[in-house]
């Protein structure tokens, strides 16, 4: 029996896990997926979390953490997966040999390497210490939380409005959670009987335009969304540094916030650079060949952001998408199967043409093939679709559907 070692449950780590379930008898195998969290983040709706109203989260919560935060244990039921919740604080390639604190020790003939992403500061000082990061569910709820309180003050008459807000970094995720909070303070600012502008929105990218992947048409969509719905979209506008209550424009002015939210980027998981022997590019991915194994490691495989794979048609790495990561873990799945048969590796071929940005409440801008788009409410409905599609492609199909409804019910308070 052979030993197959998944360390990190995001997208790419529980379908490795849950294809070689199906394709492994546990008489062939034992497949054991390690995570320092019981749960499996649901990633796309985190701004959902950050951005929901008209929930009392002194009493719910837990209800809204399980919005988005997917048990490892009702993922893993019935299967021949061992879920271990625990941190790993060390790889030894050469022994074939994984550490978790407490001393617990994994031994592995394969290894899937799925740790995930990290926030990227760009060395941008003052991020650290005062912009809200936007990784995890804990800090969803943590700004949800601080904006209610925001306008309870303003209530109350202890502080003046608007409530300001600069979100920087206009890719998918800046422009998610700005369209959304746009769509909640309006509504927060109606139970708290607050007049005149209440919240003022500005969106700041570094670069020459928002979404710098997507086409011209989009982005106007996109664009003009957003200022229907009041944000102000700052282009071209790099931040030099973060205040406790400014940012400061690079050659530019100096913008007051209270809430300074980062989404400008992601970079792979630090624990990558602990592991002696594993090559890394030079912005701390490891490098795999076109079967996903490391580059000079075989039994070491990687997928999503822990892996830099350059595609063949553009040489540039592949984005940094939920479904990219769900085709890579297929991929290691598949080719785990095929060297345990003594077969060639199957191939990798990145497919990320396809998108769906939600932009406040129910409409969104979903790009499904090179000459078709659709925007509005049945962007929203397709963006659903593709939710609870990959919800039932990990849960049972009444869980799938309980947890849709009660996300469906949770955030659309907002609209």
């Amino acid at each position: 029996m052979v030993n197959i070692l998944i360390i990190g449950g995001g997208f790419g780590g529980v379908r490795t896990a849950l294809d070689l379930n199906k394709k492994l008898s546990s008489e062939e195998a034992s497949i054991t997926l390690v995570d320092r969290n019981n749960y499996h983040l649901f990633l796309p709706s985190l701004y959902e979390v950050a951005s929901s109203f008209g929930l009392d989260l002194n009493k719910e919560e837990i209800r809204l953490k399980k919005t988005i935060a997917i048990p490892f244990g009702e993922i893993f039921e019935d299967t021949k997966v061992n879920f271990v919740q625990a941190e790993i604080v060390s790889v030894d390639l050469n022994k074939k040999e994984v550490r978790s604190k407490g001393e617990k020790f994994f031994r592995y003939d394969y290894l899937v390497l799925a740790l995930g992403a990290e926030t990227e500061t760009f060395g941008t000082a003052g991020v650290v210490e005062y912009a809200y990061k936007f990784k995890s569910v804990e800090e969803a709820v943590f700004l949800n939380k601080k904006i209610n309180e925001k306008y309870k003050e303003a209530e109350r008459g202890q502080r003046p409005l608007p409530v300001r807000f600069i979100v920087v970094g206009a890719g998918f995720n800046g422009i998610e959670l700005a369209g959304e909070l746009a769509c909640c303070t309006k509504k927060i600012a109606e139970v708290c009987k607050l007049k005149n502008k209440c919240t003022e929105i500005k969106l700041v990218e570094a670069a020459p335009q928002i979404l710098p992947m997507v086409y011209d048409k989009e982005r106007a969509m996109i664009r003009k969304r957003l200022e229907r719905l009041g944000v102000e979209v700052l282009e071209n506008s790099p931040i030099e540094q973060v205040g406790p209550d400014f940012v400061q424009i690079k050659n530019g002015p100096r913008l007051n916030a209270d809430f300074i939210i980062w989404t400008a980027g992601i970079r792979a998981s630090s624990f990558l650079k602990n592991i002696s022997g594993l090559k890394l590019d030079e912005r701390g991915k490891m490098t795999v060949n076109e079967f996903m194994q490391s580059s000079d490691r075989p039994e070491v495989f990687g997928v999503g952001d822990s892996a830099v794979f350059l595609d063949p048609a553009t040489k540039k790495p592949v984005p940094a998408l939920a479904y990219v990561a769900v085709d890579q873990g297929k991929v290691v799945a598949e080719n785990i199967l095929r060297v345990l048969k003594n077969k060639r590796p199957q191939e990798y071929r990145p497919f990320y043409n396809v998108w769906i940005a939600p932009v406040g409440g129910k409409f969104a801008v979903a790009r499904l093939g090179k000459n078709f788009t659709v925007s509005g409410f049945w962007g929203w409905v397709l963006r659903e679709l593709v939710d609870f599609r990959y919800m039932y492609s990990i849960l049972p199909f009444s869980k799938a559907v309980s947890l849709m409804s009660e996300n469906v019910a949770v955030f659309t308070k907002n609209d």
